[in-house]
């Protein structure tokens, strides 16, 4: 049931905002406000303005109740999408693995971090590439079937947008 005051974008708006976003698109505005350990990163629509954008939610925190919004994509806080063997080339990964050496204390992102520094690699371009390119094969490649769940969760928010918070 709509709400009388509040006005959400159609769905013919939403198909075709849907439609008009890329793989890249989609991962992007989560891995931009995706923290490892610390927040999930999620990439949103809002339903009454059909813009998309990112959301950062730290592990033990809600999204707030009034948020309006539809979730396409998310990296969870605890999630690490990305192993150093994925994102690197195999001669790469080799030089990484005697970067990193033997010491088990070291915190494994900020050493990936340190190697792409010091290699002079775009470590967010590429982890983005990344995950744009498992998005397409997994979610995009149905996109008949994503875009079904998206519409969905659109039709759960404008017939009550309260209970889904409860």
């Amino acid at each position: 049931m709509f709400k009388e005051d509040e006005e959400y974008i159609g769905l013919e708006e939403l198909k075709n905002r849907l439609s008009n976003l890329s793989p890249k698109d989609i991962v992007s505005f989560a891995f931009k406000n995706w923290i490892p350990c610390q927040k999930s990163g999620y990439t949103i629509m809002n339903i009454e303005t059909g813009l998309v954008g990112g959301l950062s939610i730290d592990i033990n925190e809600l999204p707030l109740k009034n948020s309006e919004y539809i979730e396409l994509y998310s990296i969870l806080s605890s999630e690490d999408p990305i192993k150093p063997s994925d994102l690197f080339s195999s001669d790469e990964f080799e030089e990484y693995l005697e970067f990193k050496g033997e010491d088990p204390s070291e915190y494994t992102p900020d050493i990936v971090s340190d190697f792409c520094t010091k290699k002079d690699i775009d470590e967010s371009s590429r982890k983005i590439s990344i995950l744009a390119d498992r998005f397409e094969e997994e979610e995009y490649y149905n996109y008949n079937q994503w875009e079904s769940g998206i519409i969905n969760k659109y039709h759960d928010m404008i017939q009550d947008p309260d209970e889904l918070y409860d």
